[in-house]
C-alpha cells in the first residue's frame, strides 16, 4: 500500500506524526486544548492552524516575572 504513495507524501506524513507529540505537550503547557495539535495532520494549512493560536493567545501557565528589587540610595 505504501508503494502507491509518492515518497514526498510519505516524508510529509512521517514529519507530521513526529511533530504531534511535542506540539501536544506545548499546547498543554500553554493551557490550551492539546487536541488542537492534531490539526498539523491537515495538509498544507495544518502547520499554520497549529502555530497561529500559540502566537496569539496569552499563555496562562507562564509564571509572572518577579519584581526587581530596588536599590537603597545612600544620602
Amino acid at each position: 500500500m505504501l508503494d502507491q504513495i509518492p515518497y514526498e507524501y510519505q516524508a510529509m506524513m512521517a514529519y507530521q506524526i513526529v511533530i504531534v507529540w511535542p506540539l501536544w505537550r506545548i499546547y498543554r503547557r500553554a493551557g490550551l486544548n492539546p487536541w488542537l495539535s492534531l490539526l498539523v495532520l491537515l495538509p498544507l494549512a495544518g502547520s499554520l492552524l497549529v502555530l497561529v493560536p500559540l502566537g496569539i493567545v496569552k499563555w496562562p501557565n507562564l509564571p509572572l516575572p518577579a519584581p526587581k528589587p530596588r536599590k537603597k540610595r545612600m544620602v
